[in-house]
Formats: structure tokens, C-alpha cells, sequence
């Protein structure tokens, strides 16, 4: 049995975010961050299957606008060097001098920029299924995106029109325009019933920010194009997951990372990369 702090409550950020924390593990363990993917997505139990809860001292949050973070799906000062930004202000709102990072899909870019921005705050860090919304990888994932799209039966469909029917259509246009979406991205995993169970309030902003995001190119900007990675990162990667593998070929022309590469796609909580990033994270 593990000893557990399971404290959670709300962080305010100074520009009207409140950001949902919890925090598990044991106290004056090595303090480690995980930061889900998405963006849109959020945190749950799954993702403390990473860590040895005796040795850590996990912290969970839920991004702006994301999850049990309020208001939520807001998308007013919601940027990624915003999010960066909440990752130290929570490091010190917790009193930790240093941190340690896991960071999966969209988080493990959150992960790069954190580090390379406070170099001095991290300890050590992993970085699985990674995604670098470099131009190559961007063009590669928005084609993929369009491509889900025109596959259903609906004519005119594009991110672009989805995002503004989220943003301002009426609440039944949302509804649809969320369910097409999600019928490209979950349709062969979710019966019909399901599907419109799962399109609720949440779903519709948890996509209109996915969106927000993806239309803006992730907000990469050209200071980005400077990265460099600590040797104390290690970045865990799926051969068949073809961004993570596009991303993983920009990142090893900047630095000479740690990196472990196993026969899986992109979903971190596959056996195969859960196995990988505990055995790299633990002791």
C-alpha cells in the first residue's frame, strides 16, 4: 500500500484562469509534473499509472480551459507560452525548487518549451509520443485532420468551418458540428448511441479548444525554431506514430537527447510505452 496526499483544489492565474490540481504520491517525494495531451484533453486516475506513487510526489492539472479547469473551454488568454507560464507558477505556488517532468502527446511539447525556458527548475524529464508543431509536422497533421473529415458523408466539411460553427452557431449547430467531428475521430470505436452521449457541453469545448489551438499552429513561433534539450530529458517514441516520429527526427538535429524508441503508436497508455516511460521514470 502507497501513501497518498490526494489533495486537489484550484490555482488563479493572474488573467482569469482557475486551473483543477491534484496531487498524489508521498510527501518529500522527487516532485514531478505530468502534462496531459490535446490540447483539450485532461487529467484522470489512468495517468498515475506512470508513476511509483512511493517515490513520487505527482502533480496533476488540468490546462487552461481544459477538463475541471474554469471557465471552461475558455479561449481568451489561452496560448501555449500561457500554459508554459501556469507549469511555473504552479512549481511555485507548491513551493518546489525543482521539478521533474512527464509530458505525453501535446504535452510532451509543453514539456521541451518548460525546459528550455527554466532550465534551472527542471530536474529531469521525460517526453513520450512526442509532437513538435514544427511546419513539416504541422502540415503532415492538418492533412490528417482534413482528411478525417472528408471521409464522412456530410459535403463541406473543414476545420476551419467546424471551428466557427463551435465558436458562434446556435447551440443545435454546435451539437452537430461536434458530433461530425467526432464521428471522423471516434466513429469506428463508438456506436451511434454513444456518439451523441458523448457530445455534451464538455466535448463541444474540449474541441473547439483542440481547435483554437490547431488553427493557430499551436502558437510555434520562431524563437521556437531555437529549442535545445537538456541532457537530462529522455524522449520515449512509437515507431508507427508518424508525427511522433517526424517530431522525434526535428529534435535529435538540435540536441543529442536520450532516446528510446518501441513497437507502438501514439497513445501513451499503450502497454508497450507505459511499460517504457515507468521503467525510465522509476527507480
Amino acid at each position: 500500500m502507497h501513501p497518498a496526499i490526494e489533495h486537489s483544489g484550484h490555482y488563479s492565474t493572474s488573467d482569469g484562469h482557475q486551473l483543477y490540481w491534484e496531487r498524489h504520491g508521498t510527501p518529500q517525494g522527487e516532485p514531478i509534473f505530468f502534462l496531459h495531451g490535446g490540447p483539450g484533453g485532461y487529467c484522470n486516475n489512468k495517468h498515475l499509472l506512470f508513476f511509483d506513487l512511493n517515490h513520487f510526489d505527482v502533480i496533476l492539472f488540468d490546462q487552461r480551459g481544459c477538463g475541471r479547469s474554469t471557465p471552461q473551454g475558455e479561449l481568451t488568454n489561452n496560448n501555449t507560452d500561457a500554459v508554459v507560464q501556469d507549469i511555473d507558477d504552479l512549481r511555485h505556488y507548491f513551493g518546489f525548487e525543482r521539478i521533474s517532468l512527464l509530458g505525453v502527446s501535446w504535452g510532451s511539447w509543453l514539456a521541451l518549451k518548460y525546459q528550455h525556458r527554466f532550465k534551472h527548475r527542471v530536474r529531469r524529464g521525460v517526453a513520450a509520443s512526442v509532437f513538435v508543431p514544427v511546419d513539416e509536422v504541422f502540415d503532415t497533421y492538418d492533412r490528417i485532420l482534413q482528411q478525417t473529415l472528408e471521409r464522412l458523408p456530410e459535403a463541406g466539411l473543414t476545420l476551419q468551418r467546424t471551428y466557427n460553427t463551435l465558436c458562434t452557431g446556435t447551440p443545435q449547430a454546435r451539437q452537430a458540428a461536434a458530433l461530425c467531428w467526432s464521428k471522423a475521430h471516434l466513429g469506428e470505436s463508438m456506436t451511434d448511441e454513444q456518439l451523441n452521449a458523448f457530445v455534451d457541453h464538455s466535448a463541444i469545448a474540449s474541441i473547439r479548444l483542440e481547435l483554437h489551438y490547431h488553427l493557430n499552429h499551436y502558437f510555434f513561433t520562431p524563437a521556437d525554431m531555437l529549442l535545445r534539450m537538456s541532457p537530462r530529458m529522455t524522449l520515449i517514441q512509437g515507431i508507427d506514430d508518424t508525427c511522433g516520429m517526424a517530431s522525434l527526427d526535428w529534435l535529435r538535429k538540435r540536441s543529442r537527447a536520450s532516446v528510446v524508441q518501441v513497437r507502438a503508436g501514439h497513445n501513451a497508455l499503450e502497454p508497450t510505452l507505459l511499460s517504457k516511460i515507468r521503467h525510465t521514470l522509476n527507480p
